[in-house]
């Protein structure tokens, strides 16, 4: 972003960059910077907290009246971070084995049952915010755990998105699936915390209990791009931190 800065900046447009990180602002020097010291991906801090993120905008904005740069200005406010942590992070001893999962079957009437519990929730939540991130894989909710369940029995199945493979198209689902359950609870519980959203969604409901069977069934998979979305944290939230994956290169850990 702060090379985008510059390039936008040499074709007369006036930027301001807000950053998370404060020696990649310094480093690469845009014209204008606000460091936010908040968890990563919180561009605008508190979520459901409008007077909060009108003051961060208001804050950036004012970078703008300066009358030469670079100029890097800290947010006054702090989010903490928990742990060291930017985010929920699966403890390292939650890590399914195949010989864990079970009936997969079950386990997607499971999900199935769940997701049509959280239905007029969900339907709350998106009338409320006008907005919704489900949506990605453009696969139908009810289709979500289904075709997860397919990578866990150990098949590939065909893409039945024109255009995509299957396993880009996982990685969407994944998403989609989560952020179906997130969307949800953050809505009707009031829920802002990121540890305990992920607590919830990953080791308490069957949904997550799914998604770690695919990890489970993908640590050991042949198919290597499957292995290096596990490895990446591109389909459960882990960290390198806190050690390589049993039967994983830890590439990208």
């Amino acid at each position: 972003m702060c090379g985008l800065a510059h390039y936008f900046e040499s074709e007369g447009l006036s930027t301001v960059l807000v950053g998370f990180v404060r020696e990649h602002i310094e480093a690469i020097k845009p014209a204008r910077g606000l460091f936010l010291d908040f968890p990563m991906g919180r561009g605008m801090g508190k979520p459901n907290d409008p007077e909060f993120q009108k003051k961060v905008i208001r804050a950036a904005f004012e970078l703008l009246e300066a009358e030469t740069g670079p100029v890097l200005e800290d947010f006054p406010e702090i989010i903490p971070v928990r742990d060291g942590r930017m985010s929920y992070a699966l403890p390292p001893e939650l890590v399914l084995n195949t010989d864990d999962i079970g009936d997969v079957n079950e386990l997607v009437a499971a999900v199935q049952r769940e997701i049509d519990a959280l239905l007029p929730d969900y339907e709350a939540a998106v009338a409320a915010r006008g907005r919704t991130t489900v949506g990605a894989s453009e696969l139908a909710i009810k289709d979500f755990a289904p075709f997860v369940s397919e990578f866990i029995k150990g098949e590939i199945p065909k893409s039945p998105r024109k255009g995509l493979p299957a396993i880009p198209l996982l990685k969407l689902v994944v998403e989609d699936l989560e952020a179906y359950y997130t969307e949800t609870r953050t809505h009707r519980d009031g829920i802002d915390d990121l540890e305990l959203m992920g607590k919830w969604f990953w080791e308490e409901t069957k949904a997550g209990r799914l998604l770690l069977s695919l990890e489970a069934v993908s640590i050991v998979s042949e198919n290597k791009v499957m292995l290096q979305i596990v490895e990446m944290s591109l389909m459960t939230p882990r960290f390198w931190s806190e050690g390589p994956l049993p039967g994983s290169s830890a590439a990208g850990w």
